[in-house]
């Protein structure tokens, strides 16, 4: 009896069969384990160099808060002693119990902005912005130029932290990924042999490419979560801004690999592919952010550092020259005819209550220029922020982190406010007092004790939500831009290439 032997054609392979032999495949690997090896230890010494950043600067808030405690104890005990009876008197510049001499010599409070719960995530601008600023009542526009000696070379290059870690090293990470590994059969020459099976070109490669895609993202979010719980952050604290920033990564993942998968749908050789990409890579991280700033600049410049400082010293010789008129027509305007007589004898600190508000009114056209060109370059980079998604991720990272260039921008806001509220606390009495007999045969003039009673520094902030739902938007356009780079690759990947 003979055996007839029926030949059947071989089932062909389905995307799910193909997905979990690559995925199988990939975590044998040694490229991929050490690749995110790397980006581990990176992350971790990214997150550190963040925490320990923010923890020197909260440090530097809590003892300028024990040193103006401090302070004002020592304050009190003056006050008291000077109730004393004396024969003679001391200057009112020494003299905290006189309220135009308290106003200008003696008071000391801080504005200070401290760190939220994510902060490691990204340093942002907050290693060149101030966490804290003094207010005074003479200085213009509420803010007092306050900076950290640091190096300024280092302070060019910026702070290796996490944020840096996840915007720049994560693409390379994805890019080796993918230029190496889905050019492989390429350079080997096997892509005949694969092709003569019966699987699709869509199929192979777009396994293969969601294989690195199912590895490298949740590895980038367990990494990340290690390593914020390494540099000490509650990550139950920052629930809401840790999913904001997940989803972001996912986004971002998956952007760097659909770009990727257009790429290599090309058939290229792994170094054609890597030089493509890091050109791209290059092009989104530094072009469009150069350009971005070069067209905010032609378009709107700001007035320069030194024309302003030019123009402050220009009105302050002016107001020098002018100054008891201006006093008398601020007295008068009061319907204060008595005191003005009295302008050209009145202290310097109680001059300055007339002064200073005239400086800020002088100088106001200049300043509104000045937050007119912020505001345009704001702008400029939120829109480039959505044409490079490297700038775009490295703001949303900064928001959730709340080291931004916008919240520190609302908190000069809120330190000008407070400062006006210092003003029309301090300002009407110190004026009331033009002219009133001090006290007599004690070392003080007496006419101030309301230590208690001075308005306290309150910042505000936006809640987690609020932080949060600011990222959103961005988010959901990086998932937008990644199902663009999928549908793409899934459209040149039709044929297998006409020349293995």
């Amino acid at each position: 009896m003979s055996a007839t032997l029926v030949s059947t054609p071989a089932a062909a392979v389905g995307f799910a069969d193909l997905l979990r032999w690559e995925l199988r495949q990939l975590g044998r690997n040694r490229l991929l384990w050490t690749l995110l090896a790397l980006l581990g230890a990176a992350m971790l010494w990214g997150a550190h160099n963040g925490a320990a950043l923010h923890r020197a600067q909260d440090a530097a808030i809590e003892r300028s808060r024990a040193s103006d405690a401090a302070w004002v104890a020592q304050i009190r005990e003056r006050a008291q002693r000077y109730a004393e009876p004396a024969a003679e008197r001391v200057p009112y510049w020494q003299d905290p119990t006189d309220i135009a001499g308290f106003s200008r010599y003696f008071l000391r409070v801080h504005a200070d902005k401290p760190h939220l719960p994510l902060s490691p995530l990204a340093v942002g601008a907050s290693d060149l912005l101030p966490s804290r600023l003094p207010v005074k009542l003479e200085t213009s526009f509420g803010v007092e130029p306050a900076y950290d000696f640091e190096n300024p070379r280092g302070l060019a290059l910026g702070r290796f932290d996490l944020g840096f870690v996840l915007v720049q090293l994560l693409p390379i990470v994805a890019i080796l990924l993918v230029g190496l590994l889905a050019t492989f059969e390429r350079d080997h020459g096997m892509l005949r042999l694969i092709a003569a099976q019966r699987v699709g070109a869509r199929a192979w490669l777009g396994a293969r490419i969601a294989a690195i895609y199912l590895w490298l993202a949740p590895a980038t979010l367990a990494l990340s979560a290690l390593a914020l719980a390494v540099a000490g952050v509650d990550l139950r604290a920052a629930t809401p801004e840790l999913g904001a920033a997940a989803v972001s990564l996912l986004a971002y993942v998956a952007f760097w690999v659909a770009l990727g998968g257009v790429v290599v749908a090309a058939w290229p050789s792994a170094a054609g592919a890597i030089a493509t990409l890091a050109a791209l890579w290059a092009l989104l991280a530094v072009g469009v952010p150069m350009l971005g700033s070069a067209v905010a600049e032609r378009a709107r410049p700001a007035p320069s550092t030194v024309a302003y400082v030019d123009a402050q010293r220009r009105h302050n010789d002016a107001i020098t020259a002018q100054r008891d008129g201006i006093v008398i027509a601020q007295l008068r305007r009061q319907g204060r005819a008595d005191a003005a007589e009295r302008a050209g004898s009145i202290d310097y600190a109680t001059r300055l209550s007339f002064l200073a508000p005239e400086l800020e009114r002088r100088l106001a056209p200049l300043q509104r220029q000045r937050e007119q060109a912020r505001d345009w370059r704001e702008r400029v980079s939120a829109v480039a922020g959505y044409l490079s998604p490297t700038l775009g991720l490295q703001e949303a990272l900064a928001t959730l982190a709340g080291t931004d260039a916008q919240r520190h921008r609302a908190f000069e806001g809120q330190v000008r406010a407070y400062q006006q509220r210092l003003r029309d606390w301090f300002y009407p009495r110190i004026q009331h007092g033009i002219g009133a007999a001090p006290a007599e045969g004690t070392y003080g003039r007496l006419n101030f004790n309301e230590y208690d009673a001075i308005p306290a520094w309150r910042g505000s902030e936006p809640t987690a939500a609020q932080r949060a739902a600011a990222v959103w938007p961005f988010a959901l356009w990086l998932w937008a831009l990644a199902g663009v780079g999928i549908a793409l690759a899934w459209r040149r990947l039709r044929d297998w290439p006409t020349e293995l």
